[in-house]
């Protein structure tokens, strides 16, 4: 019988929330899984290792994990699948107790809040759950992991709000490369702390329709050498190598439904952006109790604008630093 070769894996995943929108940040997101891998068993499937407490829907899994449009709800607490699912992953990477919004944020590393600070929100506003339920997930995930060989490395999220995106739009072009730099900006940030497992995979919830991505990664990888592995419609591989350590990366449709560490990233970013836009909404509407919320996209984006008229420039913020150029 030949000998099983077992070895660890680090995989991360890649998305954003937010790309289309005229109001508020554009969100990337990551997570970092590590577990141990034999190649002989195939592509490892995260959630088959962690369906005891881990699943794609609320009604069966007390946490969630899946494409976060999928996991919006329309109920009271609109968040409340999307941190269901989130937040036992954060608390277990950093080893914290998340109470607030704030937590939440900080946790992830989002500091910047934009010019809408605003008051922390306590997390059981937003997922209706007590201290005792939230810890009892987190035990729960805690266990599922550690008997499954899984080490949750990272959950991590950048928000850049619309003054920035603005510069960048301006130096780069375009709303594309924005988004791109963004995400590399990200993975470099999560590859820093991958000391010990230094030959990562990384999948990437694919951006639109472009299917090759050799002169993309030669750009954001200088000095590296860019092997490709595949290029179709719904994935693109390649291998990246440099300093004699190798990085995997692909490109795929659909990966935050088929990749949990993509579905998790998805998750960070839409969070992160539906967090930052309440904080937007609560700020003018106690100026304006009358004003509607928006979620920023551009139809309603444009009505809120209209409704709040000249109130943004009578409290000193530049237009620019509310709303997108692109």
């Amino acid at each position: 019988m030949a000998q099983r070769e077992h070895r660890m894996l680090t995989i991360i995943g890649l998305d954003e929330a937010g790309f289309g929108p005229l109001l508020g940040p554009l969100c990337t997101g990551a997570s970092s899984l590590s577990l141990d891998f034999d190649p002989a068993d195939g592509p490892p499937d995260l959630w088959a290792r962690l369906d005891s407490v881990v699943g794609k829907s609320p009604r069966t899994s007390d946490i969630p994990v899946a494409d976060s449009k999928k996991l919006k709800s329309s109920s009271k607490l609109p968040l409340r699948n999307l941190l269901a699912g989130l937040v036992p992953f954060v608390e277990v990477a950093t080893e914290t107790e998340i109470k607030t919004d704030e937590d939440l944020l900080n946790a992830v590393g989002v500091c910047d809040f934009g010019p809408f600070a605003g008051e922390a929100v306590g997390l059981d506003e937003l997922d209706g759950l007590d201290h005792g339920q939230r810890s009892l997930r987190r035990a729960k995930l805690d266990r599922a992991l550690t008997s499954s060989g899984i080490v949750v490395e990272a959950v991590q999220a950048t928000a850049t709000h619309p003054r920035r995106l603005n510069e960048l739009f301006d130096e780069l072009g375009n709303k594309s490369s924005a988004n791109t730099t963004l995400l590399f900006a990200l993975l470099r940030d999560v590859l820093g702390t991958e000391k010990h497992h230094p030959n990562p995979r990384v999948v990437v919830d694919r951006q639109g329709g472009l299917m090759r991505y050799h002169a993309l990664l030669t750009t954001k990888f200088h000095g590296a050498t860019i092997n490709t592995i595949a290029e179709s419609p719904e994935i693109s591989r390649y291998c990246v190598e440099r300093h004699e350590k190798s990085l995997h990366i692909g490109f795929e449709t659909k990966a935050d439904s088929t990749h949990l560490t993509v579905a998790l990233a998805s998750m960070a970013a839409k969070t992160v952006r539906e967090l930052l836009m309440g904080r937007l909404n609560t700020f003018f509407g106690q100026k304006r109790p009358d004003l509607k919320p928006t979620a920023g996209y551009v139809q309603d984006g444009r009505r809120w604008l209209a409704d709040i008229g000249d109130l943004p420039e009578r409290l000193g913020i530049p237009r620019r630093h509310l709303v997108r150029d692109r």
